[in-house]
């Protein structure tokens, strides 16, 4: 006797805790597991992909059609699109890719659904032409309250202001003969979720930073770069969560106060004004001396109050020229839970790079040492290598050279932290040209070429 078969599944059971749904279930295809998920674990999966391969999912089968536009997650990164565009059709095709870019982004936030942001992300490079726009999305990701906020247009003319309207509406204050001193105005958007918000080439002004700083109280991470409308910077607070800060080619800046207890990195492009007071978790500095007037010691002088604490620390003094930085390296304060050190250094001719380990010796833990440099003077003609001094390092463990000559400076640094560091386990050389020689290191190294 014939009959159709019947599958039986022994785990249908009622789910009596079963999840809200975007959209009806599809159950097309009963081998598609991954379907039959919760929406938050599908969401958790989207989040490995790019916004744009996440939307594709949409046509997988109805199950996914909408799903991608609750993601919480929104980047925007296209930053390296204008790069593929060959050099005698850049202008036209860049503004159309421009165009296309911003259109892009307002399909995306016209038909986004999630109540709540974690993250809105802009990388391209935008000029205040595209305001308006900038606009919109700023107050989408405001009124999504957004936890994490990234704009960074890339970008060294015409720069996008921030809209200082955002942070007061103006239309619900009170009349101006009735101001009342003790109700402050309210503001348009609840920046309460706020934990981390980086601007890169924005037009933002002292007073808005200082205003996020008292009224995001997740506040966590602050990253400004390549702003011209700060002047003085004050960043203090004892109730600051502030984890992170970096003020980078701010090149208006004159001065910058900062106390934050919570602090752990820093990362200032100009020590010159620059005023550090309870800072007792920094452990983590990158500072540039700016310019030709300042010098080590006044850097060092202003990380005095943190110097004994810091274990990463990275010095950009590629604007001091080598007969001043030799003569004022030879006094320097104990680094004595340092473990990575990082330099910047631009050489100019014949001078020796031997005499810059004196910030090694002062380190008696470090683990790392990073070397960049560059040539602003390339000597004429080579000197005899000098024989390295003898200062063990016990605890140097990998040593990176990036600008690899294969001048006598490089191979006289290269042999000092051979002779010097019986600990050491890799070199990693960056080659400045790939021509050039490569140096003979121990068995025992493992040697890196970049």
């Amino acid at each position: 006797m014939g009959g159709k078969r019947v599958r039986i599944h022994t785990n249908c059971q009622p789910n009596k805790c079963a999840k809200r749904s975007f959209v009806g279930k599809d159950n097309d295809d009963d081998d598609d597991r991954i379907s039959r998920l919760p929406d938050d674990v599908l969401l958790d999966i989207l989040s490995f992909l790019s916004l744009k391969e996440a939307a594709r999912t949409s046509v997988l089968s109805s199950r996914w059609m909408n799903l991608w536009k609750h993601t919480p997650s929104l980047d925007f990164d296209a930053q390296g699109v204008l790069d593929k565009i060959p050099k005698h059709c850049k202008s036209e095709k860049r503004k159309s890719e421009k165009r296309k870019f911003v259109k892009w982004v307002n399909s995306v936030v016209r038909t986004h659904k999630s109540p709540a942001l974690k993250e809105f992300k802009i990388r391209f490079p935008l000029k205040k032409s595209s305001r308006k726009s900038i606009t919109r999305w700023l107050e989408f990701a405001f009124s999504r309250r957004v936890q994490s906020l990234e704009l960074d247009f890339d970008n060294y003319h015409n720069l996008y202001e921030f809209p200082q309207e955002f942070l007061l509406d103006g239309s619900m204050q009170p009349p101006s003969n009735s101001v009342r001193i003790d109700q402050p105005p309210r503001m348009l958007f609840d920046f309460k979720s706020l934990k981390a918000l980086s601007l890169k080439s924005v037009r933002v002004s002292d007073g808005a930073i200082e205003f996020f700083l008292h009224n995001c109280l997740l506040l966590e991470q602050l990253i400004v770069h390549e702003s011209i409308k700060l002047s003085r910077l004050e960043i203090c607070g004892s109730s600051l969560k502030l984890k992170h800060l970096e003020i980078v080619s701010c090149r208006r800046l004159k001065s910058l106060k900062v106390s934050a207890p919570r602090l752990t990195t820093l990362n200032i492009t100009r020590s010159k004004g620059l005023l550090l007071e309870n800072v007792p978790l920094l452990v983590n500095a990158c500072v540039s001396c700016g310019d030709a007037s300042i010098s080590i010691e006044n850097v060092f002088s202003v990380l005095s109050c943190c110097v004994s604490q810091l274990q990463t620390l990275s010095l950009d003094l590629s604007n001091i020229e080598i007969g001043r930085v030799l003569d004022e390296i030879s006094e320097l304060p104990l680094l004595p839970k340092l473990k990575k050190l990082v330099i910047k250094y631009c050489a100019r001719g014949h001078e020796s790079f031997i005499r810059l380990t004196a910030l090694l010796r002062v380190s008696p833990f470090l683990e790392e040492f990073f070397f960049q440099f560059h040539w602003y003077i390339l000597p004429r003609e080579d000197r005899q290598v000098k024989i390295p001094i003898s200062s063990p390092h016990h605890h140097l463990k990998v040593f990176k050279f990036c600008g690899y000559y294969g001048s006598t400076n490089d191979v006289e640094l290269i042999s000092y932290i051979l002779e010097n560091c019986p600990v050491l386990e890799k070199i990693i050389i960056d080659l400045f040209c790939v021509s050039f020689p490569v140096p003979r290191v121990p068995q025992h190294v493992e040697l890196v070429i970049l």
